[in-house]
């Protein structure tokens, strides 16, 4: 190795400075030709190697783990997309349970008030149920009516029918229209018997009308009716033969008889407090008071054709049931 040296200029707060300084230089041949004989020296002598006592455990082994720091790691979420339908029927039967709840706590408060009312509302009852089954419709069968009647006609059409019963109102004869048998029967008068329609008949031909005297007889039918109205035709049919009589009589006579007004007012008070419902049978009822009203006060022969009028109207309605 040689020594060459060398200057060296430095600058120290702005002042330029020299130094010498010796720098070693190196003979890489000669160093060499040192680590080969080193080498073989070396060679000449065993080399002992001196190993620690006890047991030797090998080092563990490190593997490398790649982590990922949780700022930058993604969660893939998963949603149920029936999660709104689930939430809405939870809603519902919420609400359902809620409203059973309140409804159930209301019924018992209810209940409860009307406990206390039950002794008067069982009192009610019977007369409640009584006025129910009075007023209750059932099919029965009617007896028919029968009746002697003055004839004025049978025709095969209605038209021609109400024709002459408008022209015979015009002359103070009133009249009523039943179909029997497929025929129209144009009714002019009323009585009790044969006999007794025959007289009246007389009286009213001499207004210029023909007629025929006979026995008649509206067929037995099914109906509909309550009770009270069952009751009604039974009492009405009574009432219908006393003025009968009595109002035929009395076209002939021109007055009424002591003992017939006596027997139409005891008869028409037993229909009077009889409750009717159906039309058919209010009007029947009114024909009835109607004609009983104007027979204890007949004075004429027109006041007992008053009656009669109504008397046929009965009949007419009768035959419309």
């Amino acid at each position: 190795m040689m020594a060459k040296k060398s200057k060296v200029s430095i600058k120290i707060n702005g002042e330029k400075k020299t130094f010498d300084e010796d720098l070693p230089v190196h003979d890489w041949k000669g160093a060499e030709e040192e680590i080969a004989s080193a080498e073989e020296k070396v060679d000449d002598k065993d080399f002992e190697w001196v190993l620690p006592e006890g047991d030797f455990q090998p080092p563990k082994e490190y593997k490398k783990i790649n982590y990922v720091s949780g700022k930058n790691k993604k969660r893939k979420s998963f949603r149920n997309p029936f999660q709104d339908s689930i939430n809405l029927l939870m809603s519902l039967v919420g609400a359902i349970v809620v409203g059973a709840v309140l409804g159930f706590g209301t019924l018992k408060v209810i209940t409860a008030t009307e406990s206390d009312a039950a002794p008067a509302a069982l009192q009610e009852k019977p007369v409640a149920q009584e006025e129910t089954t009075a007023s209750k419709v059932a099919a029965v069968e009617v007896d028919g009516l029968k009746t002697s009647i003055l004839q004025g006609g049978v025709f095969s059409k209605e038209e021609a029918l109400v024709s002459m019963k408008e022209t015979l109102a015009t002359k103070g004869i009133p009249g009523a229209q039943i179909e029997k048998d497929g025929q129209w029967i144009l009714i002019l008068g009323v009585s009790d018997d044969l006999t007794s329609a025959r007289a009246l008949g007389e009286e009213v031909k001499k207004l210029g009308v023909d007629v025929y005297a006979k026995d008649f007889e509206l067929s037995a039918k099914g109906i509909n009716a309550t009770k009270g109205e069952q009751s009604f035709l039974e009492k009405g049919g009574s009432l219908f033969q006393e003025l009968t009589k009595a109002s035929s009589a009395a076209v002939v006579s021109g007055k009424m008889e002591a003992g017939s007004v006596k027997a139409i007012e005891t008869a028409a008070k037993e229909v009077e407090g009889i409750k009717v419902e159906q039309e058919g049978f209010v009007s029947m009822k009114k024909s009835l008071q109607d004609a009983s009203a104007k027979a204890t006060a007949i004075s004429s022969v027109e006041d007992a054709r008053e009656v009669q009028g109504e008397l046929l109207k009965y009949v007419e309605q009768y035959g419309g049931l």
